[in-house]
């Protein structure tokens, strides 16, 4: 690879940082400026807050979820999570990624062999 190329690969690589701090910022953003829907697990051990998306804002445990055995306590958590995520009547969906750019000719079109002793 060249370094025409190299520089158009950092270029693509940083644009796509950039566009993925812009989506976290407006996830934020709805975080932070609306309502939250709140479930609590009817043993009222587990409370999840979910916002826009479906995004999860936050899990709490009552001090007596720490009497739970694990499988217990991870099924709760996880009920309640879901059960916060479809009262918002949406999930988050991902943006597919952008195709990154297509290589230029290469400096040297010969083929070469890499060697590594072991």
């Amino acid at each position: 690879m060249n370094n025409a190329q190299l520089i158009e690969e950092m270029r693509w690589q940083l644009k796509r940082i950039d566009d993925r701090k812009a989506d976290n910022q407006r996830i934020l953003a709805g975080i932070a400026g609306s309502e939250h829907t709140t479930v609590v697990s009817p043993d009222r051990v587990v409370t999840v807050l979910a916002g826009p998306g479906g995004v999860v804002s936050e899990v709490r445990l009552a001090p007596e979820a720490m009497r739970f055995d694990a499988v217990t306590l991870s099924r709760a958590i996880t009920a309640a999570v879901r059960e916060a995520v479809a009262a918002t009547g949406q999930l988050a969906e991902p943006r597919p990624p952008k195709p990154r750019p297509k290589p230029g000719p290469a400096d040297d079109d010969e083929p070469y062999d890499t060697v590594f002793d072991v």
